[in-house]
């Protein structure tokens, strides 16, 4: 009987810790005192100005989600670039793949 009430609340526990490391995970930010706004003055621990910071698991889907981005765009020639037109612009000299095909008939795709 001791076993089963030990191991509901091992359950239990788990559990709590489960969620709650999970609702903070989502959350996506963490707070840090704020060392400028701090100075020499003693505080209250519950009135101690907070910056906010980025968790680290925020950062890094931060950072994965601009690499996949930039892994698809990386060539400025890609009409599905975002910077491709500014980057045309640019280089008035560089041709388009239509005038490409159209000055070189036998090398077409089709």
């Amino acid at each position: 009987m001791v076993y089963v009430i030990v191991a509901v609340v091992v359950v239990v526990l788990v559990a709590a810790f489960y969620l709650a490391r999970r609702k903070a995970t989502q959350r996506g930010f963490s707070y840090a005192p704020d060392p400028e706004a701090l100075g020499n003055k003693v505080y209250n621990p519950r009135e101690v100005p907070k910056v906010t910071i980025a968790t680290p698991e925020f950062k890094t889907e931060e950072i994965a989600r601009d690499e996949f981005r930039g892994d698809t765009s990386d060539d400025l020639l890609d009409p599905h670039n975002p910077h491709h037109a500014e980057w045309v612009k640019e280089h008035p000299e560089m041709e388009s793949d239509t005038e490409w095909v159209d000055d070189h008939p036998e090398d077409s795709p089709s």
